[in-house]
């Protein structure tokens, strides 16, 4: 078969979804089939497949936005016009592309997945996987709260119909199966197929790691991006709570992203700095878990993470917050160890018990990867995969007929209610840190503004001086980027108290 997988974020990526397409890639490679991946690249300005074909989003963007800003901002707030924007600007791109020559095209975000449905040829068959559920993550860190009722509304048909979109839906557990039933897609779609990893690195050379810090303490490693809904917070608290009584652990936290520095403060606060590292961005995490001695994941939102079954697969025990599908994953007291989301109290109460106990550390850590060499394994996840594919080959494709230009989509807005919007819009201005300005010299730069789903909402060039300047935001929170690499992520927030 030739299959295209589809992705909104660039790859690669340092994220669950990522890594676990970079596996599917390759495992059905090696099956003989040919795979070819549709994502952005690395500047965020154009979509690619394949690293052979690209299409220019950024300057069909402009021309949309050019065409639609008088019309959808009289009648709809300024997030989902600009939520909008993005997708039609994706819907533009992938059609520069030829997609005749794909068996099946296979989509990983519920965005990319309606874009695709209003843009392939309609006798393709289309498998939408949701590695995530943004309706749920946005009403646990609260950003579903600060919205207005028509973009919550938005915010709930744009998941469901994105799903809907495809003709099968694929997702990791029975939890966000509920989920989705639960907004609206209908049952008969979801197929639940559990994810598996490629064992070898997480079984092999497992000579115990040079330890990170002090020789005689216990690693703690967390491995997940820094970002709220991780629930990092709640994880130094409880080490600060350990610190009173004991200092024979050292925490190790892999994982970039923009809440590093306010982690680092709160750390320093909580007077527990030095028995944290930071690691930043690691590309050895097999390396990190053979090396440690428990592995934690204290997330508040959670679908089914990677990072758990590659921490069976390691013999370790895992400690984590029993959010999402992690508890069809860990059983408590048996292969693993389950807490209440958002609770210090509790992960430093089972922190405790696991540095006091070798022998149930150890107990953990054999019943964990009996688990996984069970039911995580490549071949078993691949199996389900290949089935999935060839049934909806012999199927008849139920997507949607592609639209012609790049017409509204009516079926998302009709969800919202009616109204005229008089809702603010504020301007978002920086300049770059001086000493990157030297780089503006050698070519363009640009800066972009995502929502915190991580949805690219606006992107600017960089004028010589260093400047950049953002118009018609509406109030709220939102992450900066750039094609600089130095310039890092930053969030910043407009018109909020």
């Amino acid at each position: 078969m030739k299959i295209l997988l589809a992705y909104y974020r660039y790859s690669p990526h340092t994220n669950g979804p990522s890594t676990y397409i970079d596996t599917l890639r390759k495992s059905l490679e090696e099956k003989g089939h040919t795979v070819d991946l549709m994502s952005h690249d690395k500047s965020w300005l154009n979509i690619q497949i394949a690293d052979q074909q690209s299409a220019d989003k950024h300057s069909m963007k402009r021309e949309l936005i050019r065409r639609f800003q008088t019309s959808y901002t009289a009648k709809y707030p300024l997030w989902i016009y600009w939520r909008e924007m993005e997708r039609y600007s994706l819907e533009q791109a992938i059609k520069q592309f030829d997609m005749s020559g794909y068996d099946v095209i296979h989509c990983h975000d519920f965005m990319t997945a309606r874009a695709m449905a209003r843009s392939k040829p309609p006798h393709i068959p289309l498998i939408v996987s949701l590695h995530n559920f943004k309706y749920h993550e946005a009403k646990v860190t609260g950003e579903f709260y600060n919205k207005t009722e028509r973009e919550q509304q938005y915010m709930k048909m744009e998941e469901c119909l994105g799903a809907m979109s495809g003709d099968i839906v694929a997702v990791p557990c029975q939890w966000l199966k509920k989920q989705l039933i639960q907004i609206g897609v209908t049952p008969s779609k979801i197929q639940v197929i559990p994810y598996g990893i490629v064992k070898e690195p997480f079984i092999e050379n497992e000579n115990p790691a040079k330890k990170s810090r002090d020789e005689g303490k216990k690693n703690i490693l967390c491995p997940a991006r820094l970002v709220p809904v991780k629930g990092h917070r709640y994880l130094i608290e409880a080490l600060s709570k350990l610190s009173r009584e004991r200092k024979d652990f050292h925490c190790l936290l892999a994982g970039e992203g923009p809440e590093l520095e306010a982690l680092q403060r709160t750390a320093e606060q909580l007077d527990i700095g030095a028995a944290i590292s930071f690691l930043g961005k690691r590309h050895d995490i097999p390396h990190l878990m053979n090396g440690s001695d428990i592995i934690v994941l204290p997330s508040l939102h959670d679908t089914f993470p990677l990072v758990i079954l590659e921490g069976q697969f390691s013999a370790k025990p895992i400690l984590a917050a029993e959010a999402g599908g992690i508890k069809e994953i860990i059983k408590d007291g048996a292969d693993g160890l389950l807490v209440p989301t958002g609770n210090s109290d509790a992960l430093a109460e089972k922190l405790r018990l696991l540095l006091d106990d070798d022998a149930f550390r150890s107990q953990l850590g054999r019943r964990a990867r009996e688990k996984a060499m069970k039911y995580w394994d490549i071949s078993v996840h691949m199996a389900s995969m290949e089935r999935l594919y060839l049934k909806c080959q012999v199927g008849q494709p139920a997507s949607l007929e592609p639209s012609s230009g790049t017409e509204p989509d009516v079926e998302i807005l009709k969800q919202i209610d009616p109204g005229i919007t008089d809702q603010p819009g504020f301007i978002l201005s920086g300049e770059i840190p001086t000493d990157l300005k030297s780089q503006l010299r050698k070519r363009q730069h640009y800066i972009h503004v995502y929502d915190l789903s991580g949805v690219l909402l606006q992107t600017k060039a960089v004028e010589p001086e260093g400047v950049y300047e953002f118009h018609h935001l509406p109030a709220g929170s939102y992450v900066l980027k750039s094609t600089l690499e130095s310039f890092g992520n930053q969030t910043i927030s407009v018109g909020c108290r």
